[in-house]
């Protein structure tokens, strides 16, 4: 059977299907970023077309040790829906299902140490593609920004359960012990740098 031909570009954007997207740019050697757009112009990234929405960015060496992984598992549902496959470019169009997966692993590896990336993906490429998004969801809503979010709550504790060789037992509920006990800590930490400590009257014998 031949393959639909439609307007897909990439990674499964449909333009026709409506403008939201993910990018993926190479921004320099040394960094790659990842977006979301809400609309499509048909035009090329330039100075008046800048990210509606930055999500993360990423060395270059942690980039390339998930891209092949992430290219084989977006490609194998691709070819399951009867599209073309892809390969990645110095600008990169994703679905928004694939852009919110990406956003996640990339999540999971920005602070992570290299050695434990392999570790990551495997894990990642255990959820099912609905696992994903909604783990996506649940951390964009809190700790969504690429540089205010990082590192706290559900995007932290994303990050050290997708570490761990393998995952075992129910990775939700303990996501979410994970991330309300990093909250806790944080708040405390902050209330510890506002607050003074006060202080103390001497001691007197009577």
């Amino acid at each position: 059977m031949s393959r639909r031909h439609r307007s897909v570009l990439d990674f499964g954007f449909d333009p026709s299907q409506g403008g939201h997207h993910f990018e993926l740019v190479e921004l320099s050697t040394d960094l790659v970023m990842l977006s979301e757009h809400f609309t499509w112009n048909g035009e090329c990234l330039g100075e008046n077309a800048l990210p509606a929405q930055l999500k993360v960015t990423l060395d270059r060496p942690r980039w390339e040790r998930i891209a092949p992984a992430v290219a084989e598992e977006f490609n194998e549902r691709l070819r399951r829906a009867r599209l073309q496959p892809a390969t990645w470019k110095p600008r990169t169009l994703l679905a928004p299902h694939f852009g919110k997966e990406l956003t996640l692993l990339m999540w999971a590896i920005e602070d992570l140490d290299p050695a434990l990336i392999p570790n990551v993906i495997a894990n990642w490429r255990g959820f099912a593609p609905e696992e994903r998004w909604w783990l996506y969801t649940t951390i964009n809503a809190t700790a969504g920004h690429p540089e205010h979010g990082r590192g706290r709550g559900w995007r932290k504790a994303i990050r050290i359960a997708l570490a761990e060789n393998p995952i075992e037992g129910p990775l939700v509920s303990g996501l979410r012990e994970t991330a309300l006990l990093l909250d806790a800590r944080r708040v405390k930490q902050r209330r510890s740098r506002s607050s003074p400590e006060q202080p103390r009257l001497p001691i007197v014998d009577q």
